[in-house]
């Protein structure tokens, strides 16, 4: 197993891509250059709303419980995007005395096969609150830039609209 341990300046997430097409990704940068890891948008979402929740248990006056998600621009991906590997496994821990929230991230490959080995590569990353808190309003803002939610089925709606299977197909939904 590789595991490395960072301490990012910059801590984001971001996609590639338009509606319907996009690709995430996980990136880090520091004095160690840009890492970048392809995650998936539910991801994304997740990592975002159990990083509020921690810093919230952490600290229950923390300004995040009542600051409204916005897409911040220094926290844009850095190009060129090339992806170190996909990211499967994210955990997630606090480390109280240096007062650091710890994310842990661990390869796709390894974490989806059904067999006993270890991991093929991991990282943990060493952040600071106020990162974290930037971290999660980027990050929820991101997410909601995706398609509109149809009301009927609650499946994403193409910019043409879609063939919605709760009107079994007897109208366009827009």
């Amino acid at each position: 197993m590789s595991q490395s341990e960072l301490t990012p300046e910059i801590f984001t997430a971001g996609y590639v891509g338009g509606p319907g097409q996009r690709a995430f990704y996980l990136q880090v940068r520091g004095s160690f250059g840009a890492h970048s890891y392809p995650i998936e948008k539910q991801q994304v979402a997740v990592l975002a709303e159990k990083l509020r929740e921690l810093l919230l248990l952490i600290d229950a006056e923390d300004t995040i419980g009542s600051a409204v998600a916005e897409r911040d621009p220094a926290l844009d991906l850095e190009t060129p995007i090339e992806g170190a590997w996909r990211i499967g496994t994210i955990g997630l821990a606090y480390e109280e005395q240096a007062d650091l929230v710890v994310v842990l991230v661990q390869s796709a490959t390894a974490a989806d096969e059904e067999q006993d080995e270890e991991p093929e590569a991991s990282h943990r990353f060493l952040l600071r609150r106020d990162q974290i808190r930037a971290f999660v309003l980027h990050a929820e803002a991101i997410v909601g830039e995706g398609r509109p939610i149809c009301q009927l089925c609650g499946l994403p709606m193409d910019p043409e609209g879609h063939q919605c299977p709760a009107s079994n197909g007897h109208r366009q939904m827009a």
